[in-house]
């Protein structure tokens, strides 16, 4: 029986060093993930400012949207 349990902890120990050798690191897989959260978030950043300028403009020429609370 002890023989048995030797092997098998000899057998699964030499199985994860060679799927950590042979397959990428966790980290390597999450860099791709994290490239697309910094394009969207990019991208977001982009769309917000540009539509904080699109109504920010009409205040620079003295008008007031329609709607808007008073001051």
């Amino acid at each position: 029986m002890w023989n048995v349990t030797v092997w098998t902890l000899v057998v699964t120990a030499s199985a994860c060093v060679a799927g950590s050798v042979f397959m990428p690191p966790y980290p390597c897989g999450m860099r791709r993930v994290d490239v697309m959260e910094l394009r969207r978030r990019r991208h977001m950043v982009a769309v917000l400012q540009a539509n904080c300028r699109a109504l920010a403009a009409p205040e620079a020429n003295g008008a007031v949207p329609t709607g808007a609370p008073p001051r």
